[in-house]
């Protein structure tokens, strides 16, 4: 008897359809995924895990800007760079702060340095206030500015005191700037320092102090 000519498509189909309803089984397909099949829609959310992912498969262009934060990063990790304090300046005690003008603060110390190729610097300063104001519903707000080349940095060092007390206080100040020196190596910086008063303030009020470093980098 020849079986060949009796088989149909749909005596198969029938054959198939027959099997699955008495035994209960399920019949699996082998596809062949092609490149870029697998998408993001058919990824179960929070599936991948760190196993799934190859060796060096993480890199900086994967990564968003300013997300990693200090506790993602191992001890050590910058135990590679150099740092050096290229410069350390000082000012104080400064007086007469409790007028509303802007003056040169001198500076004593070494304020200027020079990145070289693949350097780059920092600048950072801390300050001590002994402050009080004239009036309780008044604040006594002196301030420090730092310029670099003449040209303002961010650095603005006031009391972290809100300075409303009209008993004299003491506070410190402190901010930071950087880095210079990575568009133009072998251009000398100076650092300068200018002091801002405010009327609100007794004329007991002070800078004790002024302290600030240049950091080298390389």
């Amino acid at each position: 008897m020849n079986l060949r000519s009796k088989l149909t498509y749909s005596n198969v189909v029938a054959t198939l359809a027959l099997v699955l309803v008495l035994t209960g089984g399920t019949v699996y397909a082998a596809v062949q995924l092609g490149k870029n099949d697998v998408k993001s829609k058919n990824i179960a959310k929070g599936q991948v895990k760190g196993s799934d992912l190859a060796k060096n498969a993480v890199t900086s262009p994967k990564v968003k800007d300013g997300s990693l934060q200090s506790a993602d990063l191992a001890a050590g990790i910058f135990s590679g760079l150099d740092l050096d304090v290229a410069g350390t300046a000082a000012s104080g005690p400064k007086t007469g702060i409790n007028t509303a003008t802007t003056s040169p603060l001198p500076l004593t110390g070494k304020t200027s340095f020079t990145p070289k190729a693949g350097e780059v610097a920092a600048l950072a300063a801390e300050g001590r206030f002994t402050i009080a104001s004239t009036d309780p519903t008044k604040f006594c707000s002196p301030a420090v500015f730092l310029l670099v080349n003449g040209q303002p940095t961010r650095v603005f060092v006031d009391p972290e005191i809100d300075g409303n007390n009209t008993t004299l206080e003491t506070s410190l100040g402190r901010d930071a700037d950087g880095p210079f020196g990575v568009l133009s190596p072998g251009t000398p910086l100076t650092v300068t320092a200018q002091i801002e008063g405010d009327a609100d303030c007794t004329a007991d009020s002070q800078l004790n102090r002024l302290e600030i470093r240049l950091v080298q980098i390389r």
